[in-house]
């Protein structure tokens, strides 16, 4: 193992590239080739929402909070115009007559009472005030507000209305895991909510914390730590907390990826002189298969298709980083992002609802995020942002958001980007990098009745 390749790798946060030299060669002033600022939608014409506080025989400031919290998540939906109820209609019969008066589309009430236990039961219906009747209508059990999942399962409940109103999944009942680096040089991996509440330390080290990965259910959460005889993956169960190593190595070891059914891992594995892809078994705790055979050079950060049946990665091979995709076995290997002098693409990650992978690239100087469709390899691709420097993307089960590191104005921080209006919002601030956006944790947290 060559100690400078490795030492550059852990300077540049991994697959972060902040030591590429590409961005300093960028024209300033052009796009790279092959690339096309995204075309935006409008934030007008969405429809319009009016949540009511909701009602039942509970102390009020805590009916006031479930439906504050199912407000905002609708909200930061970014598929909706929140409209505020006025004081003569947040209680009493519903009149749809007037509220279409009031351009309202939709109108979400509620009710909340105590279940045996100390639990919550939360009925919520929805009306199509244009049509003047019930859309849908359901109850969700709720635990105690004491409860650490408290928010999640009303984030669960903020979900399935986005779903009755578009057919379309949410992102509310998810968290986001990344990795701090503090001044005394150790490090955290912080969980955050996808509202950017309750943020919380999960484990802290003096050795570095890279990588996180969660698994396809939810339930799991692998990261790569470094250890006296080198490198592992440890694998934490986010119920009970237990933790267990699921590989290690004297040699580097980074960007772990699960395959869809959770029984494998993918990740990069230095050997001679570069990193190659493999495959483990971390069910039966065995069967390293090498995926990627190329001479020299780095392929990293692996991502599976929705379907399992096919990784994108980054890879240097032709001299430049670019993004590349396979089938799952390592065959028919085809550069995606667009070839051209002077470009440099990493960190790709594969939207779960469909064939579009975001990753960051060198633009016009700096690092910007990047969105290419894998069933077009070569294509003209999307840049997502264009100002500050932004890296490091991972797609919300939604498949409609991406979180991000971003440093504006030199601050570094979170961030979140519809990737349909571009609108942009911090979740997190502070020396982070390495975001793994996890998916719904409605089912593994046991929120949704």
């Amino acid at each position: 193992m060559k100690e400078h390749a490795v030492r550059s790798l852990l300077l540049a946060g991994l697959t972060l590239a902040a030591a590429a030299p590409a961005p300093a060669q960028q024209d300033t002033t052009r796009l790279p080739p092959g690339v096309e600022l995204a075309t935006r939608y409008t934030r007008l014409g969405r429809p319009l929402v009016a949540v009511r506080p909701f009602a039942g025989p509970v102390a009020m400031d805590l009916a006031l909070q479930v439906a504050g919290v199912i407000r905002n998540d609708l909200l930061i939906s970014d598929r909706f115009e929140m409209a505020s109820p006025p004081a003569s209609l947040e209680a009493g019969p519903i009149d749809y007559a007037i509220w279409n008066s009031l351009k309202v589309v939709y109108l979400v009430s509620g009710a909340l009472a105590e279940t045996p236990g100390g639990g919550h039961r939360l009925d919520i219906t929805l009306h199509d005030v244009v049509y003047g009747n019930v859309l849908q209508q359901r109850g969700f059990t709720l635990p105690p507000a004491s409860a650490p999942d408290f928010r999640m399962s009303i984030h669960a409940a903020s979900d399935e209305i986005v779903r009755w109103i578009t057919k379309q999944p949410g992102m509310a009942a998810s968290r986001v895991a990344f990795v701090r680096q503090n001044g005394n040089r150790s490090y955290d991996l912080m969980l955050v909510d996808a509202d950017g509440e309750n943020l919380r330390r999960l484990v802290g080290s003096s050795n570095p914390i890279y990588s996180p990965a969660w698994s396809p259910d939810g339930r799991r959460l692998v990261y790569r730590i470094e250890t006296d005889e080198g490198y592992a993956f440890v694998e934490r169960d986010m119920e009970s907390g237990r933790t267990r190593t699921v590989f290690a190595s004297p040699n580097l070891i980074t960007t772990p990826a699960y395959s869809p059914d959770g029984t494998r891992l993918v990740f990069g594995l230095w050997l001679a002189a570069g990193h190659q892809l493999h495959e483990y078994d971390v069910v039966r705790g065995c069967c390293l298969k090498r995926l990627t055979n190329t001479r020299g050079g780095d392929n990293l950060s692996p991502t599976f298709s929705p379907d399992g049946s096919r990784l994108a990665f980054h890879s240097n091979r032709t001299g430049r980083q670019h993004i590349f995709v396979m089938d799952a076995a390592g065959a028919s290997q085809t550069i995606l992002s667009p070839f051209g002098e002077r470009v440099e693409y990493y960190a790709p990650d594969w939207s779960p609802t469909g064939s579009e992978v975001v990753f960051h690239g060198a633009s016009r100087g700096t690092f910007q995020l990047m969105l290419a469709d894998a069933s077009r390899p070569g294509s003209q691709i999307q840049q997502l942002t264009s100002t500050g420097r932004n890296e490091d993307p991972s797609w919300a089960p939604d498949g409609r958001h991406v979180v991000f590191t971003g440093v504006a104005a030199g601050a570094v921080g979170l961030y979140v980007i519809d990737t349909k209006t571009g609108q942009v919002r911090r979740v997190a601030s502070g020396p982070l990098r390495a975001a793994e956006w996890s998916p719904s944790l409605a089912a593994a947290a046991g929120v949704a009745q």
